[in-house]
């Protein structure tokens, strides 16, 4: 049957091909072109139709006539039999590949006949077969399908493709059998099928999760074909299972201190769904307290509740924890459960350890039993855990003693050593009772303080020092060392000197030690001679109470030093004449002439003397012994000997350096009596006589170096005389009424007080190696030495003294006290000091104590704004009778001695002032150092106060420090404490700055008694009482009364003020107080319960100790605090917001953040309240603990379309009274479920888009709205399968925004219009969907541009083709239709041309040759085709064809030029190139190949080529030998040019050869004729007159024109002055007549030069000899002689004057120079003397005469030294003072030992002043 069907079918197809072909013959006869019908996939050589026979053509001319087939198709499919003319497939056709998806399919051909030019038209349309089966584009699909998805939810399936057409294409889909499913079959718009699978039942994934279909496409052919794909179906999980818990309670136990991270349980939930809506996440509910959120962690995957705080059991013993359960899923639903944790008790509290009182340091002397420190320990555990045992170590000299339970005292059991032992760490262990036991450990530092038990001790018994003489005054000269095992101001030493005489001289004025580091320096320069060796003894004096001290012997022995040069005894001059001595003439060798003596003042070896003849007459006459000084004739005197000898002796010691002497003796050689007038002209020299010139240098010299001489002592002499008139002006005042120690100007009556006095040197810290000296004896500061030591002292004798001034000295050291460094007094400071008195020492002078060594021998410290240690500061206070204490600088005198003031301290009332100590810890500064050096005298025994600047202490005394200070430091401040009972009647003021002053004795006592009475106290400490207990409610007011103490403890409240009770409350603030007067226990700060009873306990207690002293007793008090509700409840969360999905069913519980209330019992949270909704209500529970829980449970449907936010409030309410309640709101956000599916504007749009829009056009933009939310709101924009793949190729949709947008080509001529079905579908979780309708029409344009093919082309042709040759065959067409179809082709620029289009047939046009063709003019053209429709806008397109033109020799070779002149240069080498000839030939190839050749020509017998050669190929012509121009001038040939081709073409030029002259010939000398190298010798009379012509030069050139040109020059002459040679003619005339000077034979070279380039010359020697009658005269010429007046001794006296007068002048300048630069010199005001004043220490100046009148030098810092030392061995004593203001310069006086300051001395001290800067004038007051 199927047989019978397919043949029925076949036969049908046939009569319709039949019909086909009687249709395509009629359309042939109609349009002139024949079309054949092939079905596809023929095998090749598949007949086609016999197209010769159709056409009607002659098959015998088909080869002739050049019969081809042009296809347009892109492969040859077809071909033509030219012998038989039949049509046969070339190649396998596929209607597929070449037609795609066109229902009609065919290709078309062009059939081209020439001679003559014939086009016919052939179409073949290919039959479509069933030859493809429908295939899916994959084979299997997935599909993702919710097990919630609605029956009737229809989901698109993946159409099959059929590349066949027609009733071949698809037809059909079929289904595999199953029971949710079916298919639903659509057909589109184009006819094309596509299907939808339909849900018939609903899914459930949890019975199958999985679906597995076939999908089958059928087609239409015969027979059918088919194509299968499998359909996987997975049914995803949709919400619908909520988690459930294992159980819903459990109970756990755990144990305290868990570490964190500790695992408490791992809680499981389960969920039957899968994926998100399976996973699930845990965390704390709305129940769970804080408190248990900050103690555990939930991890919201695993489940596991971990530590996460510090688990303590006294805090809390039970934990519930409320856990919920809720999966990821849309609509989740949580579930809860409840953990509670037991806690489990451990030993986790360490022992404290408080100490309630540690006295420390302890005394080193304290006795056994001494307590030092009170301790208290307490545990927080209980039972065994809370028991605390106390222990210290045994290998201490301490013990611990309990007196009741947790109580312990630390006291002494044995005697203590500092020295051993400075401190002990004493480590107390307090240990538990628990298992394990717990401990902790405290460390008890407890200082030793020192006792001065230990007296210094010397390193040596004995010190030895060996000194060289004439050492430098301050230097040291050895250190002496002490130790002292003791600590602190008792180990602080302090050296001095014990008084002693030396040669009737205190020792104080040969040596000083500096106190702090012993080092000892010598005071004075020491001489050997005078002194050899003396002893001191050395004092080492701690600074303790008392003080402890050690003597040592130091010997100092002097060592001779050379320093005294022998002194010449024997013989000595007479007169200032040299001693002489009379020599008999008759005496014989050996004869002791005379002697010479020495001695020397040294010893040893520096006193050994030497004897040396230095100078002698006749040094072989006498000889002088080297030890004895014995002088000898050597031999006997002769005649010839002078009768008078100088002999000069030399005595030198044998010291190093050597030191000697000189003496000249006069010996007279006598017959026989010696002479007494020796005779001196013997020794006299012979003078040297010198010329004028050197006498007048020598006086010049001489004037010149007396007038310097003159004028540098004249200089220096003004100099003195103007100083000592300034020092005689000056009126200072004198040393004794200069006071800066007292407030007073008191003279002193003691004649000994210079010998007390301290010249304190001070090292300034910013000059290394300088000390000031500022004195600190009871008389005033007047004098300053300022002593540089420095590292080369040592090897130097000299000793720079520098200024010394306070104000310098602050400045430099404290550059920040610039506020007080002031060098003057104000009018304001000197009133307030003439009319205040300041308070001095002397006024408690009664008082006999001993200042410690820290206050005797603190360092003098200076003021800054940051350092105000070290001080005692005092403010002004008015008394009743105006007194008050002036804070301007002062000086007091403080000791056993009060000389230095008189004032009585009767004389005025004594103010009421009180001093309170004020300590603080030295600060690092640079060090400071001070030296004492002692005026002669003997050392004070007392030390000195002096009030410096801004109330600073400076403490002085005898040790004053050289190094590094150490110093008791301690600040005043003024309280103005008046308190009778503390300071007794007319002593008060002295009593209490006795106290604080000597801090250390008055301190130690207090100590004691304080040490004491804690020990009493101790010791009766009672044992423990009961415990009292107290409450009261929390939040009393301050001062409320609580219980009296005294009553309930059955005290006496008299003695509560005597036995010092006091409260102390453990772990607390001091919240209460105890009144002493009545015994009440009062508040003293509120008590908040909470803060002290953090967690939430029922009772909280605060405890407390109450303690009496004398005896000692302790009560425990237990004050109970208790709760008043004063705090109300509070939510953790003022706003709670809460997400409910609308499809959640009633019943739903929701847990909610409790509130928290900080009170407890009846005050905390009773209930909860929540505002009114329908929706909602809430249920309150009660935990196991009491606290309330509450939970909102739904109570109605919710729609998010209705209402989206519920906002509630939460109220809850304490039960206090009165009660006291919070509030929070919860907001609802209702979360939406996709119930609402999107809804497009209308169901069907329609647009119309133009064809050939750009890709990205917008063709509209669709919206659809969904009245859900979030992401079921969210739209997703899609095609169905109702849209053809081709539309789906062409437009792109944007899924988010639903812009269709042009994606491909849009062409009207393939589809007019489209349809497209499109849905938005939202996102929710069960996606819903709508659909609409979009018609898109297509607009035309005209958008196809012509087409041009070429048919048929020749490529090239030859220029000489006839007129009409046919060069191409071109068709053209367009795939538009209409008028924009039609089209026209042209040729661009036709006019230019030599060809012409001729249109043949419709669409096909012939190219013909119009015009003659050139290939020299145009050898190539690109002919361009331009081809255009009628369309609007017009398109065009252009083809382009390129022609070549071949060549054909039509043209000869031509040469540029007719006639070539060539110039040549005579000499030039063979085969040098002259030129090239070039010709050019149009034509190309062979055609224009040139050969290039001379034609033969002979010149005298010689042929050219033999002259001349060429190269053939490029034309190069070349000289082939050396033309010379003097033999051959020119020369005339042609050459020709012939090319290659055929036949060849030739032309020939004409070429003239000109050769050139060079100068190659020398000029030749003709005249005067002269042999080969000789010389022409001419003879002229000597009396010639000028212009006589001698010679005449002839020379001529071989060369021609300018390089035959000669000129003549003259190379050499003897005398220019006597010849002239012409240029050009070379005529030799004279220029003169001849003298008698002149040679007689005269020699000239002259040269011959051409004028070529480069020049050639010639050269011709004449010698002209002149005769003459007469004798000439003599040749020799006299030559004047030159003189050297200046010799060697001329020229260095002319330098030395030179010199002299330069340095005098000079010398003039400078003093010039000097004199200009000196300032007007200032006055000096000196303030007078007052005896209320209080003088600063830089400012005082006396008017006091005093008892210096002696003389004083002027000296700058480089004589201090001669001054020192010359002032020293008078006995003087030099004292330089700074002289006010800013130290500019300072006085300096000498000053005798043994006259000391006097009351009624009037002489005045001759005092002058040395400036550093400028000099000053001092003017008398």
């Amino acid at each position: 049957m199927d047989a019978h069907e397919a043949k029925k079918r076949l036969c049908v197809k046939w009569h319709a091909v039949c019909r086909l072909a009687l249709f395509t013959c009629f359309l042939d006869a109609v349009w002139g072109q024949i079309r054949y019908s092939i079905p596809e996939e023929l095998e090749h050589g598949a007949f086609v139709g016999n197209i010769a026979e159709d056409l009607g053509l002659d098959l015998d001319k088909l080869s002739a006539r050049r019969f081809r087939i042009v296809s347009g198709a892109r492969k040859q499919y077809v071909e033509v039999n030219l012998e038989n003319g039949v049509l046969f497939v070339n190649e396998r056709i596929d209607r597929e590949e070449l037609c795609e998806q066109s229902l009609s399919c065919s290709f078309h051909l062009q059939v081209v006949i020439e001679n003559p030019l014939e086009l016919y038209r052939v179409e073949v349309e290919i039959l479509d077969v069933n030859d493809n089966s429908p295939s899916f584009p994959w084979t299997e699909f997935n599909l993702d399908i919710s097990e919630s998805a609605a029956p009737g939810s229809r989901f698109p399936l993946e159409s099959a493709q059929d590349l066949d057409v027609g009733s071949n294409s698809l037809r059909t889909y079929l289904l595999s059998v199953n029971e949710h499913f079916l298919l639903d079959i659509q057909t589109r718009s184009d006819g094309s099928k596509f299907a939808e699978l339909v849900l018939q039942n609903p899914l459930d994934r949890e019975q199958q999760s999985a679906h597995q279909m076939v999908l089958t496409a059928v087609d239409g052919g015969a027979p059918e074909r088919s194509g299968t794909a499998q359909i996987d179906i997975t049914v995803l999980d949709a919400n619908d299972n909520a988690p459930v818990f294992d159980q819903s309670f459990y109970r756990v136990r755990l144990a305290e201190n868990a570490p964190k991270g500790t695992v408490v349980i791992k809680l499981n939930a389960s969920d039957l769904d899968e994926g998100t809506n399976a996973d699930i996440t845990y965390s704390f509910s709305g129940h769970a307290p804080i408190k248990v959120r900050q103690l555990f962690t939930v991890d919201s995957r695993t489940g596991e509740i971990k530590v996460k705080g510090v688990i303590d059991y006294e805090k809390a013993r039970m934990h519930e924890i409320y856990v919920q359960a809720k999966d990821k899923g849309p609509s989740a639903v949580a579930v809860h459960c409840k953990v509670l944790v037991n806690v489990l008790d451990r030993n986790d509290n360490l022992p404290e350890v408080i100490l309630t009182s540690v006295s420390t340091p302890v005394q080193e002397d304290a006795p056994p039993g001494t307590v030092i420190a009170v301790i208290s320990v307490m545990d927080k555990d209980s039972g065994e855990n809370g028991n605390v045992d106390c222990e210290i170590p045994h290998h201490v000299p301490f013990q611990l003693h309990s007196s009741f339970k947790n109580y312990y005292t630390l006291v002494t059991c044995d005697f203590l050593d500092r020295e051993a032992v400075a401190e002990y760490n004493i480590t107390l262990t307090a240990r538990d009772m628990g298992s394990p036991p717990l401990f902790t450990r405290k460390t008890i530092l407890v200082q030793v303080s020192d006792v001065n038990d230990n007296a210094p001790h010397f390193k040596q018994p004995s010190y030895t020092v060996y000194l060289t003489e004439n050492n430098a005054p301050g230097a040291s000269i050895c250190s002496v060392t002490a130790l002292d095992p003791d600590s602190g101001q008792n180990a602080y030493l302090s050296y001095s000197i014990l008084d002693g005489d030396v040669q009737g001289m205190p020792l104080s004025t040969y040596v000083s030690i500096n106190s702090d580091n012993g080092n000892i320096y010598a005071l004075r320069s020491f001489d050997h001679e005078q002194l050899k060796n003396f002893q001191i003894t050395v004092q080492a004096q701690d600074a303790g109470f008392p003080p402890l001290s050690n003597n040592v012997s130091v010997n100092i022995f002097i060592l001779d030093q050379n320093d005294n040069p022998p002194v010449i005894t024997s013989p000595l001059p007479q007169n200032g004449t040299p001693p002489s001595e009379a020599v008999p003439r008759s005496v014989d060798a050996g004869y002791l002439v005379t002697k010479i003596s020495a001695v020397d003042a040294d010893a040893g070896q520096n006193s050994r003397l030497f004897y040396q003849m230095l100078q002698a007459t006749d040094p072989s006459l006498f000889s002088v012994a080297l030890y004895t000084g014995e002088i000898r004739t050597i031999r006997q005197l002769v005649e010839k000997d002078p009768t008078r000898h100088r002999l000069v002796i030399l005595v030198k010691d044998n010291g190093q350096p050597p030191l000697s002497a000189t003496v000249s003796i006069i010996l007279s050689v006598v017959d026989s009596l010696p002479s007494s007038h020796p005779d001196l002209g013997d020794l006299s020299l012979s003078p040297h006589h010198s010329s004028n010139f050197t006498l007048y240098l020598i006086v010049s010299l001489g004037a010149i170096s007396f007038t310097f001489l003159v004028a540098i002592i004249v200089l220096v002499t003004v100099r003195r005389l103007k100083d000592r008139a300034s020092s005689g002006e000056s009126n200072f005042p004198s040393i004794h009424e200069w006071c800066c120690c007292c407030s007073c100007a008191e003279k002193s009556t003691s004649p000994e007080v210079f010998k007390k006095s301290n010249l304190n040197v001070r090292m300034s810290a910013d000059a290394s190696g300088c000390a000031e000296a500022n004195s600190t004896s009871a008389l005033p500061p007047a004098y300053c030495y300022k002593m540089c030591l420095t590292p080369e002292s040592s090897k130097s004798d000299f000793m720079f003294l520098k200024p010394c001034s306070p104000v310098m000295s602050v400045q430099q050291n404290n550059a920040k006290s610039t506020d007080y460094l002031t060098s003057g007094w104000s009018a304001l400071e000197r009133q307030e000091q003439s009319n205040n008195r300041a308070a001095t020492p002397n006024e408690y002078s009664s008082q006999d104590w001993t200042w410690t060594k820290n206050q005797r021998n603190s360092a003098y410290k200076r003021y800054s704004s940051g350092n105000m240690e070290g001080t005692l500061s005092r403010q002004q206070k008015y008394d009743a009778d105006g007194f008050f204490c002036s804070v301007a600088p002062q000086y007091w005198t403080w000791g056993n001695h009060m000389n230095g003031c008189k004032m009585s301290i009767q004389e005025e009332p004594v103010p009421n002032f009180s001093w309170t100590p004020k300590y603080t810890q030295p600060h690092s500064e640079a060090p400071d150092y001070q030296h004492n050096v002692y005026i002669p005298g003997t050392t004070s025994g007392y030390s000195t106060l002096k009030f410096a600047p801004r109330g600073e202490l400076d403490v002085y005394n005898t040790f004053s420090t050289f190094g590094k200070k150490k110093r008791f430091i301690s600040n005043y401040e003024h309280s103005f404490d008046k308190d009778e009972d503390l300071i007794g009647n007319g002593r008060r003021f002295t009593s209490i700055f006795i106290h604080t002053i000597t801090m250390a004795p008055i301190i130690a006592p207090v100590r004691t008694r304080l040490i004491a009475a804690v020990f009493t106290f101790l010791s009766l400490w009672g044992l423990a009482l009961s415990i009292t207990r107290y409450s009261i409610p929390e939040e009393m007011e301050e001062g409320s009364f609580v219980a009296n103490l005294a009553t309930d403890l059955g005290l006496d409240v008299r003695s509560m003020v005597q036995r010092r009770a006091k409260l102390d409350v453990i772990h607390s603030k001091n919240y209460l107080d105890i009144n002493k007067e009545t015994g009440e226990l009062i508040i003293r700060e509120k008590i908040d319960r909470e803060s002290i009873c953090m967690t939430k306990t029922t009772s909280c207690f605060l405890k407390m100790d109450v303690i009496l002293e004398n005896p000692v007793r302790i009560f425990n008090i237990e004050l109970e605090i208790m709760d008043i509700n004063d705090n109300a409840p509070v939510f953790r969360r003022k706003t709670m917001h809460l997400d409910i999905s609308e499809a959640t069913p009633p019943g739903e519980r929701f847990s909610l953040t409790n509130a928290v209330d900080a009170d407890v019992g009846a005050n905390s949270i009773k209930t909860y309240y929540l505002s009114e909704s329908k929706y909602f209500n809430i249920d309150i529970q009660t935990g196991s603990d009491g606290s309330k829980y509450v939970d909102l449970v739904l109570s109605g449907n919710l729609d998010r379309e209705e209402h989206s936010i519920h906002n509630l409030i939460l109220t809850a309410v304490d039960g206090g009274v009165p009660p006291r309640s919070g509030t929070a709101s919860i907001i609802i956000n209702v979360l939406d479920i996709n119930d609402n599916a999107p809804q497009f504007i209308q169901p069907v749009f329609e647009v119309n888009v133009p064809e050939n829009s750009a890709a990205g056009t917008v063709v509209m933009t669709l919206n659809a709205t969904d009245l859900d939310e979030g992401s079921n709101a969210q739209l997703i924009y899609s095609y169905t399968l109702y849209t053809s793949e081709k539309t789906q190729e062409l437009f792109s949709l944007d899924p988010n925004s639903g812009e269709i947008k042009v994606k491909g080509v849009i062409d009207y001529e393939e589809s007019q219009n489209f349809e497209m079905h499109i849905q938005a579908q939202d996102r929710g979780a069960n996606p819903l969907l709508g659909q609409c309708k979009v018609m898109v029409s297509i607009t035309d344009l005209n958008d196809n541009y012509p087409e041009v093919t070429i048919k048929s082309l020749k490529n090239a042709l030859t220029e000489d083709v006839s007129i009409g040759t046919l060069i191409a065959v071109v068709s053209v067409s367009d795939r538009d239709s209409g008028v924009n179809g039609e089209v026209e082709l042209t040729l661009n620029q036709q006019e230019f041309l030599p060809f012409i289009l001729n249109k043949s047939s419709e669409g096909y046009f012939e190219l013909l040759v119009s015009k003659p063709l050139d290939r020299e003019m145009t050898s190539k053209y690109d002919i361009t085709l331009r081809v255009r429709d009628k369309g609007s806008p017009p398109l065009s397109e252009n083809e382009t064809i390129t022609l070549d033109i071949l060549d054909v020799n039509d043209n000869a070779p031509t040469f540029p030029q007719s006639f070539y002149t060539i110039h040549v240069v005579e000499n030039n080498l063979p085969g040098a190139l002259l030129t090239s000839l070039s010709a050019l030939d149009p034509d190309v190839n062979e055609n224009q190949y040139l050969v290039y050749f001379i034609m033969e020509k002979e010149i005298v017998n010689t042929s050219m080529s033999m002259l001349f050669s060429i190269n053939p190929e490029n034309g190069d012509l070349y000289a082939l030998k050396t033309f010379d121009y003097e033999r051959e001038r020119e020369f005339l040939f042609h050459i020709e040019a012939r090319d290659s081709g055929v036949p060849p073409l030739s032309s020939n030029v004409t070429v003239h050869i000109i050769i050139l002259d060079q100068n190659d010939n020398t000029p030749l000398i003709v005249s005067p004729w002269r042999a080969q190298g000789s010389v022409v010798e001419e003879v002229i009379p000597r009396s010639t007159d000028k212009g006589h012509l001698v010679a005449k030069v002839i020379a001529i050139d071989a060369d021609s024109e300018q390089n035959a040109r000669v000129t003549y020059q003259l190379l050499q002459i003897t005398d220019a002055t006597l010849f002239s040679l012409d240029q050009y003619n070379g005529e030799i005339r004279t220029t003169r007549m001849f003298s008698y000077r002149d040679p007689r034979q005269q020699r000239l070279v002259i040269v011959a030069k051409d004028n070529g380039n480069p020049a050639l010359s010639a050269t011709v020697t004449i010698k002209i000899s002149t005769v003459e009658h007469v004798m000439s005269f003599s040749e020799t010429t006299e030559l004047p002689l030159e003189y050297d007046v200046f010799t060697d001794l001329n020229l260095y006296l002319v330098i030395g004057l030179g010199a002299v007068s330069f340095l005098l002048l000079i010398t003039i300048l400078v003093i010039i120079v000097l004199k200009c630069q000196k300032p007007k010199p200032k006055a000096i005001k000196i303030p007078p003397a007052n005896r209320n004043s209080v003088i600063s220490r830089n400012s005082v100046i006396s008017q006091r005469s005093s008892t210096i009148a002696d003389s004083t030098l002027i000296s700058s810092d480089a004589y201090w030294y001669s001054l020192f030392l010359a002032e020293t061995r008078k006995g003087k004593v030099v004292v330089r003072q700074p002289i006010i203001p800013k130290g500019a310069g300072y006085f300096v006086s000498s000053i005798p030992r043994s006259i000391g300051p006097s009351e009624t001395t009037e002489s005045r001290a001759s005092t002058l002043e040395v400036c550093t800067n400028s000099p000053l004038s001092v003017r008398d007051r």
